[in-house]
């Protein structure tokens, strides 16, 4: 059995069955600032009775936990006021809070460093990166803040039964090699669409080569790669974290289950240090190989299967196939932990950072800050000329701290390397290890670390491992979007309907188009839903769109947005569907979305249309129209049509109540009347 299923199983006392929806009852949930305020807001315009409410905070407060760290120390009045809110509302409900200082830190290290995660639990929190203590063997993944709503006060969250991939380890990690490299060299072997809707679980003989730090940067990334949860056993390595006073259930990984819909063979041994290049964490690449490409850029320059990202870098980099960097982040959920700041302290003992290059330190958590002044390597960052600052997300999100200006290339430890998401949309975050990042620091250049022989035996085979790398992502290159209907019309159709026959306006957009980029996060601290509208598709870089858009007063009420492959990966943050409810968007087409925004829109009654290929046959100015009846799209402009992935049941529950508020608010008064 998977391990999805084993954890599934344990919490419910029942068999359940891949693809079946549950009422999940959970262990821990918990929010940050903005999914908290936007949960608090959803219960308050939702209808239900303030006693009702009030029993349900009480009931869930010793499993409910808000953790402020994505904008602390606050830096805006509107939002100090919210936090002013946020605080006196814990206060009267009796919720646990951990605030900027003390104990506090980002919500993935702290709660399960605090005990309040353990194996076996069901853990429900409204950020993406939640998936991250699956590497403790826990049931853990993200929600948007409609389900955290529901959830304080309904002690559950509907679930449904994964599908599940397994990652088969082998051989142990190199020289300079950590989980992170691991994590990024995986993530490209798959592409951030990989493992979309599924447990992503990993096993292995190699698995004992992986400190518990190493799982919880591969747990962390797995929803960089679509994945749903992020599993590892319980096994010794994890026994050894926990200690003799822990007692949990086991749950072991059968790798003969025929369960696995996939099966993947990893040698670790094979990995070297391993970069992502932007905008996208699967653009992956070994830092020997991209040196190798760069400093032999005439023979590689204009190649088709080129790989996304090495030409911005190509443009910067020296005749040794270095690339100076103005900034490096070293810090995150992914990469914050005490283990990476003794990293980082080798590497920099005794020396100065590069000059120009601005170093930044964040310790994951407040525990964490405190051990490293313990050993000294706090005073070892500040000495290298680090600056090191109290435990948050810190430039992650490109909200507070840290934000990168026009032009500028940094190197960030965190997890995603979305334009725009740190900063300028012209300024370049390439993701690595803290290992590369110190170096980089130190250099004041990206290059390798460790002897080219420590990974590869000659120069042919890293030639033939750049060849198959740049195969690899060729062949899963996203897709452009298809411009100009009109004047391509084919004749049986022009002039017999053709763009006039009706049906909403389709706008056009390619494959993985992330929640960064349907709404930026600088725009996710307005309090204001209605706001989001004005700024969706900001970064897309549709220019007619815009144009069309500001032209109808941000109305799309005629208009369609129409996406490639995984539409709505990255966040979990609700305010990217809502944006698009609210410019009233009758539905959104796509060849398939992302877990967490298919989740969002549905549990805000915002309407889905997947039709796989056809998407791709969809041109900007097409005209679209859903025919429930028959089950079908219409694209009424080219007389063509393709059936729609049918909902479920319980989805389309979910869709004729207007959403999960409406959904449980009718079961709340069924419950009532038959009591």
């Amino acid at each position: 059995m998977t391990l999805v299923r084993q954890l599934f199983e344990h919490k419910l006392g029942r068999p359940v069955s891949t693809g079946e929806v549950v009422d999940l009852p959970f262990d821990l949930c918990w929010g940050s600032e903005m999914t908290v305020k936007w949960a608090l807001d959803i219960l308050r315009d939702s209808g239900f009775d303030d006693d009702y409410i009030a029993a349900g905070l009480a009931a869930q407060r010793e499993r409910t936990a808000f953790v402020f760290d994505h904008v602390v120390p606050t830096h805006t009045a509107s939002m100090a006021s919210i936090l002013v809110e946020l605080r006196r509302f814990a206060r009267e409900h009796g919720i646990k809070v951990f605030d900027v200082g003390y104990d506090g830190g980002i919500q993935h290290k702290i709660l399960i460093e605090q005990g309040l995660i353990r194996p076996g639990d069901v853990a429900v929190g409204a950020d993406s990166h939640s998936c991250t203590a699956g590497a403790i063997g826990s049931l853990a993944t993200g929600i948007g803040s409609t389900d955290l709503a529901m959830a304080l006060v309904r002690g559950s969250v509907w679930m449904r039964v994964p599908e599940a991939t397994l990652v088969r380890f082998r051989g142990s990690l190199r020289p300079h090699v950590q989980g992170k490299d691991v994590a990024l060299y995986l993530c490209g072997l798959i592409g951030v669409h990989g493992a979309v809707y599924r447990s992503l679980e990993f096993g292995g003989p190699g698995l004992a080569s992986l400190a518990i730090t190493d799982r919880l940067s591969l747990s962390n990334m797995a929803v960089e790669m679509g994945a749903k949860y992020g599993l590892f056993p319980t096994d010794g390595v994890l026994a050894d974290y926990l200690g003799d006073e822990v007692g949990y259930p086991t749950f072991t990984i059968d790798e003969d289950d025929t369960e696995y819909v996939d099966v993947i063979d990893i040698d670790l041994g094979l990995i070297e240090p391993t970069v992502a290049l932007p905008f996208s964490p699967d653009n992956a690449v070994g830092t020997h190989q991209l040196q190798h490409v760069l400093r032999d850029w005439a023979a590689y320059e204009g190649r088709e299967d080129l790989m996304t990202g090495v030409a911005p870098l190509a443009r910067r980099a020296n005749e040794n196939g270095e690339v100076p960097v103005d900034q490096v982040f070293i810090g995150s959920c992914t990469n914050g932990h005490l283990e990476d700041l003794r990293v980082v302290a080798d590497v920099l003992r005794g020396k100065r950072v590069h000059e120009g290059v601005r170093t930044i330190v964040i310790p994951a958590s407040q525990k964490a800050y405190r051990a490293a002044m313990k050993e000294g390597l706090i005073d070892v960052l500040i000495e290298a000329g680090c600056y090191v600052e109290s435990s948050s997300c810190g430039p992650c999100i490109g909200i507070k701290s840290g934000v990168l200006g026009k032009g500028e290339v940094a190197i960030f430890t965190s997890n995603r390397n979305f334009r725009g998401r740190c900063g300028d949309v012209d300024a370049s975050v390439v993701l690595a290890s803290p290992a590369v990042a110190a170096r980089a620091a130190l250099s004041g250049v990206l290059a390798p670390i460790g002897d080219r022989s420590d990974y590869y035996a000659d120069e042919e085979a890293l030639l033939r491992g750049i060849d198959e790398l740049f195969a690899l992502h060729s062949a899963r290159e996203g897709r452009a979007p298809l411009t100009g209907g009109a004047d391509v019309l084919p004749a049986a159709t022009a002039g017999a309907g053709g763009a006039g026959g009706g049906g909403s306006l389709a706008w056009v957009f390619g494959d993985h188009v992330n929640t960064d980029v349907i709404l930026p996060g600088v725009f996710c601290q307005i309090p204001d839903p209605a706001e989001y509208k004005k700024h969706i598709m900001a970064h897309a870089g549709n220019q007619p769109f815009l144009d069309h858009y500001a032209g109808t007063g941000h109305d799309l009420s005629g208009s369609v947005i129409v996406g490639g492959m995984n539409f709505g990966c990255g966040s979990s943050r609700e305010n990217a569907p809502m944006g698009i409810k609210a410019s009233g968007a009758p539905f959104v087409v796509a060849h398939s979305f992302a877990r967490i925004f298919f989740r969002n829109a549905l549990n805000i009654g915002l309407r889905l249309v997947e039709v796989g290929e056809f998407a791709y046959e969809i041109r900007e100015g097409d005209r679209l129209v859903v025919d429930d009846e028959r089950g079908e799209l219409v694209n009424v402009t080219r007389g063509t049509s393709a059936p729609i992935t049918p909902p479920s049941a319980f989805e389309r529950e979910l869709l004729t109540a207007g959403g999960l508020v409406a959904y449980a608010g009718a079961q709340v008064r069924a419950e009532a009347s038959a009591s």
